[in-house]
């Protein structure tokens, strides 16, 4: 547990550093499948919790208007989106990476963004906590999380393709999660029409 607290302040102080050796560890995929699975379902339970503790459902118009807060309710779906979502951002970075002059490789980008994953597990974890204690707090310990997970993002998108800046990394981002975030409206969009033509 200590190894893995070190490694997680370690990712804080020099994020490339670290990407460096979790690449050097060249994990196996079924290793790295395994890892994603259970970071995805760690992160499930933490996103449906509030939901669950609450003992509410999602405001109907709040769900109309965004189609994705449905998913709260639904774990499994929730699940499988946020696996699956996953996967297909590690495929898109290091296929759109590769077409820009990157030279990474699908485990490199896989391995650090489950790790990354992880990280963003205990950090929402942190802040589920908070949400009960100290709501006031637990809005902005939120925001500093997601700052610092983009930058951490970055920075292992950089050491996994081999970029030489950050600035190539955070172009190469912008254009696979548009890609993303329109591939996956379109699909919670055709699902929830056909749900309710059932």
């Amino acid at each position: 547990m200590s190894a893995v607290s070190d490694l997680a302040i370690d990712t804080l102080r020099d994020p490339k550093q670290v990407a460096r050796q979790i690449i050097s560890w060249q994990l196996d995929r079924a290793t790295l499948y395994m890892a994603l699975l259970a970071v995805a379902a760690v992160n499930t339970l933490l996103a449906s919790a509030p939901v669950v503790l609450l003992e509410g459902e999602i405001d109907p118009a709040a769900r109309s208007a965004v189609p994705i807060l449905g998913l709260l309710e639904r774990p499994l779906a929730l699940f499988a989106m946020i696996a699956g979502g996953l996967l297909v951002m590690v495929h898109g970075l290091v296929w759109a990476g590769r077409a820009l002059g990157g030279q990474g490789d699908f485990a490199d980008m896989l391995a650090l963004l489950t790790w990354l994953q992880a990280l963003r597990a205990a950090a929402q974890a942190l802040v589920l906590v908070l949400s009960l204690i100290v709501p006031a707090i637990a809005g902005l310990v939120a925001l500093i999380v997601a700052i610092v997970a983009f930058w951490l993002l970055l920075h292992f998108i950089s050491a996994a393709l081999r970029f030489d800046s950050l600035f190539r990394a955070f172009g190469l981002l912008l254009v696979v999660l548009a890609g993303l975030f329109i591939g996956m409206m379109m699909l919670v969009t055709l699902t929830g029409v056909t749900a309710g033509g059932l």
